[in-house]
This record gives C-alpha cells, structure tokens and sequence, in this order.
C-alpha cells in the first residue's frame, strides 16, 4: 500500500483524480486535504492528523484556499522529512507565470490540468507512473 497526498479544493478534479488513481493501482491509497493549511497539517501530524501516513507522493495545486500552494510548497520543503518527496504541482495556473517560482520552491514538477477527461487522466496515470516509487510494500527483489 502506498500512499498519496492530494490537496486540491476543485470537487470535479478531486473525483477525476480519485478515478484515475483507482485505475493506476489499486493498492494506492490516496488522502486529501482541500486547502494549504490542512496540507501541512497532515504532513506535520498534528490536530486530526495525528494517525496520518507519510505519503510517498505530493499531488499540489496551488490556487488553494486558506494558504496559496505555493506558500504550502515553501513549508513543506523547510520540513525534514519532506525535502525529498516527490512533489508534482498540478494545477490549471498559467504555467509560464507559475511554474518557474514552483520549481524554484522545490516542486519535482509542474503539470498543467487538461481541460479534457481523456487528457486530465493520462495526466494523472504519467505523474503516478514517474513520481510514485514502483512496487511499494509489494516490490520484489531479484
């Protein structure tokens, strides 16, 4: 079982992004939190969170309620454990003005969201297949 942390406050792109993971693998578990603050929340396991996995992959947008996810990103690389999990920025941000300062705060990468259900979920299967370690608790060694 692997887990993934989806922060993103879109219902529409909350479902699409639910779908293609269950499509991706099955034993991926995804968690959400809906805006920056509640990211970092869960990431620092603090209030409700307590219990919550460290999650293997990040999936960011950035126009989030309560704390712009780039803000979040910042915070989120400044944590320890933090500092190299795969984080992809997901968002329908113009990318030419976002995705400089995204990488710059740490982002792996920057994926604009298709406007189209076809292409919202090969985007979301390619950040799976690239960013998630392979095989998670059920990898094998040769």
């Amino acid at each position: 079982m692997q887990d993934v942390l989806l922060v993103e406050d879109n219902p529409a792109d909350i479902y699409l992004t639910q779908a293609a993971i269950a499509e991706c693998d099955p034993d991926i578990r995804l968690w959400l939190v809906t805006n920056g603050l509640d990211a970092l929340t869960f990431l620092r396991k603090e209030g409700h969170y307590i219990h919550a996995p460290s999650p293997a992959l990040i999936i960011l947008d950035i126009n989030l309620p309560r704390m712009h996810g780039t803000e979040a990103l910042a915070e989120l690389r400044a944590l320890p454990t933090y500092q190299t999990t795969p984080t992809v920025i997901f968002t329908s941000a113009r990318k030419d003005l976002e995705e400089p300062r995204c990488l710059q705060l740490g982002a792996n990468a920057y994926v604009q969201k298709p406007l189209d259900y076809g292409g919202f979920l090969a985007a979301i299967r390619a950040i799976i297949a690239q960013w998630l370690p392979p095989g998670g608790a059920h990898s094998s060694s040769l």
